[in-house]
């Protein structure tokens, strides 16, 4: 796949549904998915009736590093906060890169992301 195309068709979006946060990655997420949707996010995770984020990545077909630091940054601030956060989802793309570099392990650390099956 294309990266160019990829992040042409990349997204995230974040809803909330009560006290769960929930944020939606699908397609190719990069730099301009990033500066275009992660705003929304981190206003979102400022508001304290948050009481959980469910991240689900099962869409994603391309994570760059700055996808990845979305994830990590996502991760940090909610840990921060006390707020815990699941991976409900991951594509399999996702999966490698979170293994290879650490980042699973990481977040499973500060945050108790249990693994997904």
């Amino acid at each position: 796949m294309d990266a160019r195309r990829g992040a042409a068709d990349g997204r995230l979006v974040v809803r909330r549904d009560g006290p769960v946060l929930r944020v939606v990655l699908d397609g190719g997420v990069d730099l301009l998915v990033r500066e275009r949707d992660a705003p929304a996010l981190w206003g979102a995770l400022d508001d304290p009736q948050v009481q959980l984020v469910e991240v689900d990545a099962g869409a994603v077909t391309f994570l760059d590093s700055s996808g990845l630091s979305v994830l990590v940054r996502l991760a940090r601030d909610a840990a921060a906060g006390g707020v815990p956060l699941r991976l409900v989802a991951v594509s399999p793309r996702v999966d490698d890169l979170l293994e290879q570099t650490g980042v699973r392990a990481w977040m499973t650390t500060i945050a108790g992301v249990p693994r997904v099956p």
